[in-house]
């Protein structure tokens, strides 16, 4: 079930279950609402059992200042605050609100945040904005379109919006009588002349993103953000001033990690359990708050979360898990950077090694 019903948030609904270019969408990844300025603690509650982690709030800085997400102030979400290009204007016809939709793409600098918060921010997360139907919806959009969601999926998504904001448009209409009807009145073409004038100026949606200065990392991950979500643990291991390298069976030279198993009881467990079967260390974690993260896309429909751990071992003496890693070496932390293949791990290691010199501990 896409809608997820509350007691006042309109519109919240999961982009979860349609057709992609690797299969299906998955469910609680990605979620699309209306204002969270007048939920209830019930509601805030039923938000963290869903498992919600983000808020990508896009409304105007007047409508966060006077009705502020009630969430904004809970420890168990961080809220991410945006602004889209027009900061939402009101469209005074079908057409202008075609430009309106172009407006929001068009300046990098407001556009790329966004996208880049979606890519790359805790999951599952909510993005929103008053009615969760143009700002919200224009994003949604490019991001259902880049992972294959065919366009008639899209627009379904998007009409969506209308029957699950009874309670907004009936208000609006009655206090705003004046307001105009291409707003709060669903068009099945509408959104087909939004996208066929985006193509016409940008080509395609990677295109887009590559366009606003998108990487082209980022722009794969957002291209498989919606397919099977994956979840590695792993740390960067210390003895002296020594980094522990891991040289894999297919060639390359990495750190220790690991997905993360039902059994594990959180992310530093992961960590450790890992780096135990794959060098028979065991390692004390240094710190769990002070971790590093990336996501990126390994392949077609997956979308990746690995997060590193600073950590010691008083043992230098490794086995290594022969299935999968050839040798372990302890290397300086200039001659791991060098020696690591990928540029992720590179950037991995300069980092615990400049925290480790930061909370003095080389």
């Amino acid at each position: 079930m896409r809608r997820v019903p509350f007691e006042k948030i309109e519109n919240f609904r999961d982009v979860g279950g349609y057709a992609a270019r690797y299969g299906e969408t998955s469910f609680g990844v990605i979620y699309r609402s209306g204002s969270l300025s007048d939920a209830t603690e019930s509601d805030l509650d039923k938000m963290a059992s869903i498992g919600i982690k983000t808020i990508i709030d896009l409304r105007d800085e007047k409508a966060k200042t006077n009705t502020p997400d009630k969430s904004a102030s809970d420890p168990r979400f961080k809220t991410v605050s945006l602004n889209v290009n027009g900061n939402g204007r009101v469209p005074l016809s079908r057409a202008d609100q075609v430009d309106s939709y172009i407006e929001m793409l068009e300046d990098p600098s407001q556009a790329r945040p966004i996208f880049l918060a979606i890519a790359h921010e805790d999951k599952p997360l909510v993005i929103h904005c008053t009615a969760g139907k143009d700002r919200t919806g224009c994003f949604i959009a490019l991001l259902e379109l880049a992972n294959g969601v065919p366009f008639h999926d899209v627009n379904a998504d998007y009409l969506l919006s209308f029957p699950y904001l009874t309670r907004l448009r009936r208000v609006t209409r009655k206090e705003y009588p004046d307001f105009p009807d291409a707003v709060l009145s669903p068009s099945v073409s509408f959104l087909k002349r939004v996208i066929a004038r985006f193509n016409k100026k940008w080509g395609s949606v990677d295109e887009y993103l590559k366009s606003i200065g998108i990487s082209d990392d980022d722009i794969s991950l957002l291209d498989n953000l919606l397919g099977k979500q994956e979840k590695s643990c792993g740390a960067v291991i210390f003895n002296g001033g020594k980094i522990l390298v891991e040289h894999m069976h297919k060639g390359h030279y990495s750190l220790p990690k690991g997905h993360v198993e039902k059994f594990d009881k959180d992310d530093v467990a992961t960590a450790k359990r890992e780096i135990k079967e794959e060098t028979s260390l065991d390692v004390e974690i240094i710190d769990p708050s002070t971790n590093y993260h990336i996501e990126y896309s390994p392949k077609e429909g997956v979308a990746k979360k690995v997060v590193f751990f600073l950590a010691t071992s008083e043992k230098t003496e490794t086995i290594p898990q022969l299935e999968e890693v050839s040798q372990c070496y302890w290397l300086s932390a200039n001659d791991a950077i060098r020696t690591l293949s990928h540029d992720s791990d590179k950037t991995i290691a300069k980092w615990a090694y400049d925290m480790m010199h930061k909370k003095n501990l080389l």
